[in-house]
């Protein structure tokens, strides 16, 4: 008899017996495998459910952000506003603009006053030292201080400029060998007017040496004006209307009008409405999650004998159910909603003969054209008992999708707990299994072992068998020798 140490268990040979022992072991703990084996496939289908259950709940999540996203009454709140001439004026609305049309002209822009000073021979010429004020309107004034190292034309420009005044300063070259000190406000409107008083270091305000030089007429500290302060004129359907501003926010109610450019002569429409796009964009979007979620629980409940082909979820009970009570809510109205538009058929939406469903937006916006508050009701209404097809949606996912309490959760709980159970009972027979093989091998080694003493006692007998048998030939010969 030989043995061998695989894997740490015996390995027995057969060498006594002439039996392929290993094959023998081998074979029966293949037929003792066969439960764990069947174990193992229905634990295999457990997690392949856990699966499934998973990518349903991906695709139902996507359906209820949808259904939230239509619950929003936001979502119909929002304005837009068309313009009949974009490079004139442009606008934009919010949620408390009023729908209306009106017709606009742009009789002038809001403007800012510009002012230069006197002309000086270089921006680097040395004007003076004291201190500037400036004031924009009725703005707070800023003191610029004024001394040798900010005292050239491009020095005070400089100075003005990283003082904080409502203006910007500048140089300017007019080409023909003159330098202006340049102020433009930083505020529009007719009352923005700029005021530059100073303190020159001469003593003397009013003459043309040192700071006051800036002034245009030194006598009257002036500045020479190059462009006036102007506020924007407008014409609302002929109303006659002032702005200090080209960003006019208190005209229209919500609406802000961005102005362009002027054109007195030009009328031309701003209408607001009800910003359809991003409504017919969350329908479409919910159409899209509707037909992604019926499609992969039609998928999951497959049965096709002919090609042999089933669903992960076949003969499962939630995905059923589910499917039913998403379809029926599909078509169903919602109290206290007019009944023009008191379904989603109404509303441009449509189901084929498999449930997929289509959305045509333009049915959909004259629909909400003609009755926006209802179908706003259609969609977002909270009354209890009278809840619109939106919140009645996002409520019937949240059974299923809820935490650890929705359905799906609860029944992928109760599947991992099948599992375990199932790995736990594979892993007692599996210790069970190698005990029974240990237990088998020893039974071989101790044939081997009886089998290797029964030829060993055969050989003895036969040896003195023999023995016997030459014993008794030898007696016979000796007798007849002595006859």
């Amino acid at each position: 008899m030989a043995t061998s140490s695989v894997t740490g268990t015996t390995s027995v040979g057969g060498l006594v017996s002439g039996l392929d022992t290993e094959s023998i072991i081998s074979k029966m703990m293949a037929i003792e495998q066969r439960p764990i084996q069947l174990l193992q496939q229905q634990e295999a289908g457990y997690k392949a459910k856990i699966s499934a259950l998973g990518a349903l709940k991906g695709v139902l999540s996507d359906l209820q952000t949808a259904a939230d996203a239509l619950k929003d009454p936001a979502l119909f709140g929002g304005f837009s506003v068309a313009s009949g001439n974009t490079s004139v004026l442009t606008a934009s609305a919010s949620s408390t603009a009023l729908a209306g049309d009106y017709q606009v002209t742009v009789n002038g822009l809001a403007q800012a006053q510009q002012v230069k000073s006197a002309a000086f021979a270089a921006s680097d010429t040395v004007v003076g030292t004291g201190t500037l004020t400036i004031q924009v309107g009725t703005g707070t004034p800023v003191t610029v201080t004024i001394d040798s190292t900010n005292n050239t034309l491009a020095g005070i420009a400089g100075a003005i400029n990283n003082s904080g005044a409502d203006v910007t300063a500048g140089v300017v070259n007019d080409g023909l060998g003159n330098y202006y000190l340049t102020l433009a406000s930083k505020i529009t409107g007719a009352s923005n007017t700029i005021s530059l008083t100073m303190a020159d270091s001469d003593g003397v305000n009013t003459d043309a040496s040192g700071l006051s030089s800036l002034y245009a007429t030194p006598a009257t500290q002036s500045m020479s004006q190059t462009q006036a302060a102007a506020n924007a004129k407008v014409n609302v359907n002929g109303i006659d209307v002032e702005r200090s501003s080209n960003t006019i926010t208190d005209l229209l109610q919500g609406v802000t009008l961005n102005l362009k450019s002027a054109a007195p002569s030009a009328p031309f429409d701003v209408t607001v409405s009800p910003n359809v796009d991003s409504i017919t964009s969350g329908i479409s979007t919910f159409v899209a999650k509707y037909n992604a979620a019926l499609s992969a629980l039609q998928q999951l409940q497959l049965s096709d004998p002919s090609t042999k082909t089933y669903g992960v979820l076949q003969g499962d009970s939630t995905p059923r159910i589910l499917q039913s009570g998403l379809q029926g809510m599909l078509f169903s109205s919602v109290n206290g909603v007019d009944s023009a538009v008191n379904n989603l058929t109404s509303l441009g939406v449509t189901a084929d003969k498999s449930g997929k469903l289509s959305f045509d937006a333009a049915a959909f916006t004259t629909a909400y054209q003609a009755h926006p508050q209802d179908v706003e009701n259609f969609f977002t209404q909270t009354t209890e008992g009278s809840q619109g097809f939106a919140v009645q949606l996002d409520s019937f996912l949240g059974t299923y999708l809820t935490g650890t309490t929705g359905l799906l959760d609860s029944k992928v709980a109760g599947l991992n707990t099948s599992v375990a159970d199932i790995e736990d009972r594979v892993a007692t027979m599996n210790d069970q299994l190698a005990q029974r093989e240990d237990a088998l091998r020893q039974q071989f080694n101790n044939m081997e072992t009886l089998l290797a003493q029964f030829q060993a006692t055969s050989g003895a007998l036969t040896q003195q068998l023999q023995s016997l048998s030459n014993l008794n030939a030898q007696i016979a010969n000796n007798s007849s020798s002595t006859k």
